[in-house]
């Protein structure tokens, strides 16, 4: 498995964990809700600078 695949895996985590934070931060579980927010905003932070930094150097 490319390097490229695990950022792709990682962009596709970070987005279901921000919703599944926004939706344990409006059913009223601010702890779990917090984290989701964190976890998958740093998620898909790394998934974000890893497709661009994983793009193949043209001539």
């Amino acid at each position: 498995m490319k390097n490229q695949y695990l950022f792709y895996a990682a962009l596709a985590v970070g987005i279901i964990l921000l919703i599944l934070g926004v939706v344990f931060e409006v059913t009223h579980h601010p702890a779990r809700g917090l984290v989701g927010l964190i976890v998958g905003a740093i998620l898909l932070i790394v998934g974000i600078v890893g497709m661009v930094m994983g793009r193949p150097k043209t001539a």
